[in-house]
């Protein structure tokens, strides 16, 4: 062992020795000095076997300065061996020719372009609506011989139902309309039903009126779309307000 090497051994010893101490654990002093007692002898016997493997493994005949040699021989680096092959980019053969590409393009353009029969739809509905012109809306209290009776905008809160009495032209193909009721801003009930082509064609809604149902009321004309082709609004008062 050198002397350095024994100096910083003994050094770092001592450190340790000195904090096993100071934190009141004296054992642990004994391993330390068993673990430097060991290092101790084991650098001592090191050259020795060194010196016995070297004797084992030194061919017979053989100088010290005939291995030296051999060994710088076998130290310097190897020269690679020069090559001319320049390396090629793989390609694939996918099968596909031009031809089909183009098939390929020609699908995605068509599944992108819309289709022509929901053009016809649109143009067919814009037709039917087109078709529709209300020519009378009335609110009445009934309706006798497909005729309104009673038709007013101001009501009583006594009455029971009402009715609204339309007269629309249709000039399209059978087609929805319906009645929306409203109360205060609010929809109460709305009611489908279809009209055929007619010059006039007469058509009626029933709505029960509640006695606490005081206020404004409003009734839209509605096509299949739901664009309002015509409206009309009354009130329900108190009986006081007439007296």
């Amino acid at each position: 062992m050198s002397n350095p090497e024994f100096i910083f051994i003994t050094i770092s010893l001592v450190v340790l020795v000195g904090a096993a101490y100071w934190m009141r654990i004296p054992r642990a002093a004994i391993p330390l000095g068993i673990v430097y007692l060991i290092l101790i002898m084991l650098n001592e016997d090191a050259p020795q076997t060194f010196q016995k493997i070297d004797m084992l493994h030194k061919p017979k005949g053989v100088t010290k300065q005939k291995l030296s040699s051999q060994i710088n021989t076998v130290s310097q680096p190897i020269q690679p061996l020069g090559t001319t092959i320049q390396p090629k980019p793989l390609t694939f053969d996918s099968g596909r020719t031009k031809k089909d590409l183009l098939l390929k393009k020609t699908e995605i353009q068509a599944i992108q372009t819309p289709t022509k029969p929901k053009v016809e739809q649109n143009s067919n509905q814009e037709e039917q609506t087109a078709s529709l012109r209300l020519r009378d809306i009335q609110i009445c209290k009934n309706v006798v011989n497909r005729n309104p009776v009673s038709t007013d905008v101001i009501f009583t809160k006594n009455v029971d139902s009402l009715f609204c009495y339309t007269r629309i032209q249709n000039t399209g193909r059978k087609q929805e309309v319906k009645h929306v009721w409203y109360y205060e801003g609010q929809l109460m009930t709305q009611v489908r039903y279809n009209i055929k082509r007619s010059n006039i064609y007469r058509s009626w809604t029933h709505k029960k009126i509640l006695p606490n149902q005081i206020g404004n009321w409003r009734v839209d004309v509605q096509d299949s779309a739901g664009n309002v082709i015509g409206s009309k609004q009354f009130q329900i008062i108190n009986l006081s307000i007439l007296n």
